[in-house]
């Protein structure tokens, strides 16, 4: 459809003419109130960062508390909310209407504290130890050459009287008996002069040292008759002597004496010769 311009013209006067599209003016105190909004606005956006910050407090507080310790056993409050720690403790021998008395400083680091017992308990008195040492406190015998479990230096049970002087040992004084014979051993092979009994059936069968001697398990001159049954649980007693195995093919002979061990013999334990 073709409007001419005129007739667009007289339209537009008509719609501007209308009296529904005119504004109604301002009441008197339209900046009254807007200003009253502004204020109203700005004060709510205070209020609320307020609570904000309450809230912040809050947590803050809430997460402190948490590192709170109360000791009541003794009266004592310990807290610590930030790594350090205050101590509180209330006075002592406090009553109504009565001051606190002063309290007496307690013990410093280089002061000794002793515990008293509470009233009605039973004391006992630590035992004292004893005079006597135990056999496992006295020290090993390693005095004096080693009485080994198969022989005296190069000596060994077993051998015969050839053997005994293929090792450079010398054999003197001899007693003679039905099947054995005693000797007197010394030389360099071995550490000390010796009484040896050599069986002609079974060699060599004791060997005595003339000086003190020790075994591997620490027996000497001077242990006492405890230290060798400890040292051998296997051992009996026989004629006053202390006989212990050594090995599975010899004992040891202890002979005691006031001292304690004054004697130690190496015998074979199948032999055919007395003593």
């Amino acid at each position: 459809m073709n409007i001419s311009e005129d007739e667009l013209e007289q339209r537009l006067r008509a719609l501007f003419a209308d009296e529904r599209l005119d504004l109604p003016p301002p009441p008197p105190d339209a900046g009254t109130v807007i200003v009253a909004g502004a204020r109203r606005r700005r004060r709510r956006r205070h209020t609320v960062q307020a609570v904000a910050g309450v809230a912040a407090a809050v947590v803050t507080v809430a997460g402190g508390l948490t590192m709170i310790r109360l000791h009541t056993e003794d009266g004592t409050a310990v807290m610590s909310a930030d790594g350090t720690g205050v101590s509180v403790k209330p006075p002592e021998n406090l009553t109504q209407g009565r001051p606190p008395e002063p309290s007496t400083p307690g013990p410093t680091s280089t002061q000794s504290i002793q515990a008293t017992a509470p009233p009605g308990a039973s004391t006992r008195t630590p035992p004292r130890p004893s005079s006597t040492p135990s056999p496992s406190t006295l020290a090993d015998v390693t005095s004096g050459p080693l009485l080994a479990a198969d022989g005296f230096g190069k000596l060994k049970l077993g051998m015969s009287e050839a053997d005994v002087a293929a090792q450079a040992v010398t054999l003197s004084d001899a007693q003679a008996g039905a099947s054995c014979t005693v000797y007197k051993a010394q030389g360099n092979g071995v550490p000390a002069a010796a009484s040896v009994v050599i069986s002609k059936a079974a060699g060599l069968v004791v060997v005595t040292p003339d000086v003190a001697v020790h075994t591997a398990e620490g027996i000497g001159a001077g242990s006492t008759k405890d230290q060798v049954l400890a040292a051998y649980p296997a051992a009996k007693e026989e004629s006053g002597d202390v006989v212990a195995p050594a090995g599975t093919t010899a004992e040891y002979r202890f002979r005691l004496g006031e001292t304690g061990v004054v004697q130690t013999s190496l015998t074979s334990a199948t032999q055919d010769c007395a003593g």
